[in-house]
C-alpha cells in the first residue's frame, strides 16, 4: 500500500507490528522472528511529519533484511544485538532478484550491505541508513519475514506403531513478506508493501523438522515473489511523483 503522506510511525504501527516465530512441533526450532519495524525509527511524530524525500533519480536502493535479535536458521545467522538483527547473506532470496529490482526504470543500481559497515549495535533507522550512505545509495528497501507453523499429528495411535515412520504429521507454514521502501538521506517513507504465502504437508514424525525447513523456504520464497511484484507495480507511483520535485 502506497502511503507516502503518512507518518512514519502511525504507517509502521498500523501495518508492521509483527509477532515472533513460533511452532508446536518440540522437534523443530525455528531460526527466529521478524524484526520489530517499531524499534527502527524515533517515535516522535513531530520529527516523522518534517521528514521530506530527498533522493535523486534513477536512485540507488539498499536492499537490506532484517530479523529479530538472535535470528538463526540451518544455514545462516543475523548479525548485530539491540532492537533488531541484519541478515547479510542470501537465503530465499538470489542474485537474480537484485537484478530484477535493478532494471526496473528509475533504479540506477540495486545493492546489499555488508556486516563491515555495520555496527554490531543496532538500535534504529540511523545505522542502516549511515551504512547504506557509505555506499551512496538514495533508498533502503527494508524487508523481513514473518513465518509461523501449525504442526498436528491426525493419526497418533499408527505413529506409535509404525515407530514414527509413517507420514502422520501434518503440517503448515504461512510466510509474511512486508517492506519499507525508505529515503537514506531523511528516513522519509515512500511505500509500505506486505505480502503473504502458505505452504503445507505430511511428514514422518522423525523427518518433520526436515519437511518444515522446506516448507519454510518454499513459503518465504513465495511471499517475496509477491512482494518483488507489488514493488514492481508501487515504484512506478514513487517514481513518477517524486522525480521532478
Amino acid at each position: 500500500m502506497f502511503k507516502p503522506s503518512l507518518s512514519l510511525w502511525s504507517i509502521v504501527t498500523l501495518w508492521l507490528c509483527l509477532s515472533g516465530v513460533f511452532i508446536s512441533c518440540a522437534s523443530y526450532v525455528t531460526p527466529g522472528g521478524p524484526a520489530d519495524f517499531t524499534t527502527l525509527t524515533d517515535p516522535k511524530l513531530k520529527k516523522a511529519y518534517q521528514s521530506r524525500p530527498a533522493a535523486k533519480f534513477p536512485a540507488n536502493v539498499a536492499a537490506i533484511r532484517v530479523q529479530a535479535v538472535g535470528y538463526q536458521s540451518d544455514s545462516l545467522r543475523g548479525f548485530g544485538h539491540g532492537n533488531y538483527s541484519v541478515v547479510t547473506s542470501l537465503d530465499v532470496e538470489t542474485e537474480d532478484d537484485i537484478i530484477r529490482m535493478a532494471a526496473i526504470p528509475g533504479i540506477d543500481d540495486v545493492v546489499r550491505i555488508n556486516r563491515l559497515l555495520l555496527p554490531e549495535s543496532l538500535n534504529s533507522d540511523l545505522e542502516l541508513r549511515n551504512a547504506a550512505a557509505k555506499l551512496h545509495t538514495d533508498m533502503i528497501f527494508l524487508y523481513t519475514f514473518d513465518t509461523t507453523f501449525q504442526n498436528h499429528d491426525v493419526l497418533r495411535p499408527l505413529t506409535t506403531v509404525s515407530l514414527g515412520l509413517a507420514p502422520t504429521q501434518t503440517f503448515k507454514a504461512q510466510a509474511t513478506a512486508a517492506g519499507l521502501l525508505m529515503d537514506t538521506r531523511t528516513g522519509y517513507i515512500y511505500a509500505v508493501l506486505e505480502e503473504t504465502a502458505k505452504q503445507g504437508g505430511l511428514a514422518t514424525a522423525w523427518g518433520s523438522s526436515e519437511a518444515m525447513q522446506r516448507a519454510r523456504k518454499k513459503a518465504e520464497r513465495e511471499a517475496f515473489d509477491k512482494l518483488l511484484a507489488n514493488f514492481e507495480t508501487t515504484w512506478p507511483r514513487v517514481y513518477r511523483k517524486h522525480r521532478q520535485r
